[in-house]
């Protein structure tokens, strides 16, 4: 079962942050587009930040976590 729903909004999780091969996507936020169930990274977004406007990204789901919004 997939913890995250097409259209939620993620930002990456501290493991995920510590991984190389996010690099570029540390900050700002994505857009869950897809779940591809079985496959190595399952989840696929749009992600959104100063340098990365709408690029495709790919992620596992403990890379992952709910984006907060800021008040």
């Amino acid at each position: 079962m997939q913890k995250f729903k097409k259209g939620e909004l993620v930002t990456l999780s501290s493991a995920g942050k510590n991984n190389q091969h996010n690099c570029g996507y540390k900050t700002g936020f994505g857009i869950v587009i897809h779940h591809y169930t079985g496959e190595s990274f399952p989840y696929r977004m749009k992600w959104y930040n100063k340098d990365k406007n709408g690029t495709f990204f790919s992620a596992k789901e403990y890379e992952l976590k709910r984006y907060k919004v800021k008040k």
